[in-house]
């Protein structure tokens, strides 16, 4: 699977989802494509750290994960909101054989819905098994005929 489909199933995830950012990597988590984020906040280690656990996990588990970049562990949760202003969900959608998907907004935009990044989920798997090149149009017109 070439960086191009990697490239489109970001970008219709990202406007499907209507999510801030996104990033796609390669299976060696090498970034293919970005959206809305630029190299100072991919370089950035609390940036780096959270994407790269989420994008392991989901390429690991071939399962998508839905976290955010402050409670990874709920034993080290704040005591206080100061930490909320920051507060960003994530998600992270594997493409099997090929790398992954990453996916963010700030919370006051609301979460990302389960079903949705299921049917998205759907969506890449109808890619692959289709096994021919797809664009932005082919993967609306997938992610469109999945109940």
């Amino acid at each position: 699977m070439s960086d191009s489909i990697l490239s489109a199933v970001m970008r219709i995830a990202k406007e499907i989802t209507r999510a801030e950012r996104g990033m796609s990597v390669d299976a060696e988590l090498t970034v293919v494509d970005v959206a809305d984020l630029t190299a100072e906040i991919i370089e950035d280690d609390s940036f780096q750290k959270v994407a790269l656990k989420s994008l392991s996990q989901a390429m690991e588990t071939n399962e998508s994960v839905l976290t955010n970049n402050i409670i990874t562990d709920p034993a080290k949760a704040p005591v206080t909101n100061t930490s909320f202003t920051d507060l960003r969900v994530i998600v992270t959608i594997p493409v099997e054989g090929a790398g992954a998907i990453y996916l963010d907004q700030h919370i006051r935009n609301g979460m990302f819905q389960r079903d949705t990044i299921d049917k998205l989920s759907r969506m890449v798997t109808e890619a692959i098994a289709q096994d021919t090149p797809v664009d932005l149009d082919d993967l609306r017109k997938i992610y469109d005929s999945l109940d």
